[in-house]
């Protein structure tokens, strides 16, 4: 399990990645018009045998942590879908 194979798989299901060396994370949103859809802002973390995934409702920070890339996917897929 790691970033690249993480980012590559989203940037297949049309999301935007950026890796950030300071921060070991990738963030993750949806494009939308050139632009970048609000709303659509999540960062992914590896910690040891976990993914953790953070993001907003608001101003409530929100983490979920998951012990696969399936699962983390799926998850991704309900909450941020991408609209066709």
């Amino acid at each position: 399990m790691n970033y690249k194979n993480i980012s590559e798989t989203l940037k297949e299901r049309g999301y935007a990645t950026q890796f950030h060396n300071i921060l070991n994370s990738l963030a993750v949103c949806i494009p939308e018009d050139g632009k970048f859809k609000l709303d659509s802002f999540f960062r992914i973390e590896l910690k040891k045998e976990k993914i953790n995934l953070s993001y907003f409702i608001g101003q409530i920070p929100i983490e979920k942590e998951f012990g696969t890339i399936e699962e983390l996917l799926d998850f991704i897929k309900e909450v941020f879908p991408i609209e066709s």
